[in-house]
């Protein structure tokens, strides 16, 4: 019984734990990177004066090579760290390799695919929905897109970030370690609720959080079906590729009232096929993990 209570103890903490060291792991890499910005500031200053220097070493702390290097200090210092915590609790006897997960791989692929374009358009949905509702909340979002460099004018340091580093270092946290823990306590749609909420919450603004949340319930149903994390990882970075740089290619008919009822009529019917599909090409569930266990 007190072994069980341990454990119970354990994935509890563990359902919390990475997102809180996923903030810790961001204020050290903010203090590491500007504390080199600055050295390399004052190394490198040709003026004269202390006003001279100080504007010049604030261009530098504040510039988007500056805000690149931090998220991707983190995103690295995090992917280390929360890899070796998931192999460590929840990978034993199993396996990240992805073959005999899908016992059709086309259905698997155009479910993928199709899951990709739907989310963007429900995320493309909600933003513009919530924006109209909330002004304050669309401006506060695109401040924070401008002042993180991820405008049209991204950095080679921020895209390597938003593209690549950010939804794998995401997965290992929330699909990897929060689900994976969660799901030891309680049933997995729960499990799969749980993560979401936290990844929406994980992102700070009320918009980027709302659609986080719906884009963290897909992909926690994905990782429940074929449990695999490089899957959410590819579909994650997939869905952050097209959101970063070809949001302008996908049509979006909202001329009228009844344009963008079907648009969004669209989006859920794609979005809900594409689970239908990657449930239908799933190989099998494993339960393994479930809180039945404990």
């Amino acid at each position: 019984m007190n072994q069980n209570n341990n454990n119970r103890i354990k994935y509890m903490a563990w359902i919390f734990l990475p997102c809180i060291l996923a903030f810790i792991l961001q204020y050290i890499a903010t203090i590491v990177v500007m504390e080199g910005g600055a050295v390399y500031a004052m190394g490198t200053f040709k003026g004269s004066t202390v006003d001279e220097l100080m504007d010049y070493m604030f261009d530098i702390i504040l510039s988007t090579a500056t805000d690149g290097s931090i998220y991707v200090l983190y995103a690295v210092v995090g992917v280390a760290i929360f890899v070796t915590c998931y192999n460590k609790m929840f990978m034993k006897g199993k396996s990240y390799s992805i073959k005999g997960i899908s016992k059709n791989i086309p259905l698997t692929i155009v479910g993928l695919i199709l899951f990709c374009i739907g989310m963007q358009y429900i995320s493309m949905f909600l933003m513009n929905a919530l924006g109209v509702a909330f002004p304050s909340w669309l401006e506060e979002y695109e401040n924070i897109i401008e002042s993180a460099g991820l405008d049209d004018e991204i950095s080679v340091l921020m895209a390597v970030y938003a593209v690549f580093l950010g939804p794998v270092v995401e997965e290992f946290i929330f699909r990897g370690i929060t689900y994976s823990a969660a799901k030891k306590l309680m049933p997995y749609y729960l499990a799969i609720f749980v993560q979401a909420l936290l990844f929406g919450a994980f992102h700070l603004n009320p918009i980027q959080g709302c659609y986080a949340f719906v884009l963290g319930l897909g992909l926690g149903y994905i990782m429940y079906l074929y449990d695999n994390i490089f899957l959410t990882i590819f579909v994650h970075i997939v869905y952050n590729i097209v959101g970063t740089f070809f949001t302008e290619l996908l049509p979006l008919a909202s001329d009228t009232v009844y344009t963008l009822f079907f648009s969004i009529l669209f989006a859920l019917i794609v979005t809900y096929g594409s689970l239908v599909f990657l449930k239908n090409g799933a190989a099998s569930v494993k339960n393994e993990a479930d809180y039945t266990d404990i």
